[in-house]
């Protein structure tokens, strides 16, 4: 993937996905249990959340305008920054490098969906440092 494929992004848009029913989780948190493929869910605006390594995260994806694949950002709970993100759904598993300048490649995520869970590994671009990263659909 090119780095010059990063651009600027548009504000975080909160929507659910209507392929999405509620399920109620223990502690009575309500979480959405999605059906079909990672490919079709990404194919309108998504929000997920989640973890990556001990951190708690949001993230958001959406199509590209007039190209294949998506983009998106993420932004930690308690800090103020997002991280731009671009990459390519295949079915079920996902590829996608981060910039937090919009420019430089800063890391990389491989995941896979499967029973409504994103999980995966983000790694730094050399591969020095890694964390799992684990993401659902709807609110947590």
């Amino acid at each position: 993937m090119k780095v010059g494929v990063l651009k600027l992004l548009l504000p975080l848009a909160l929507l659910t996905s209507a392929a999405s029913s509620d399920a109620q989780q223990p502690g009575g948190v309500t979480m959405a249990v999605v059906s079909g493929s990672l490919q079709d869910l990404v194919r309108k605006p998504i929000v997920l959340r989640g973890t990556l390594g001990d951190d708690k995260i949001q993230l958001s994806l959406r199509p590209k305008v007039d190209e294949d694949g998506l983009e998106g950002q993420y932004f930690i709970f308690g800090q103020g920054s997002q991280i731009l993100l671009a990459g390519e759904v295949d079915q079920n598993d996902l590829m996608m490098e981060e910039s937090h300048n919009g420019k430089d490649v800063s890391g990389q995520w491989e995941g896979s969906f499967k029973n409504g869970v994103l999980s995966g590994t983000w790694s730094t671009l050399d591969g020095a440092v890694t964390k799992p990263f684990s993401l659902k659909t709807g609110l947590q």
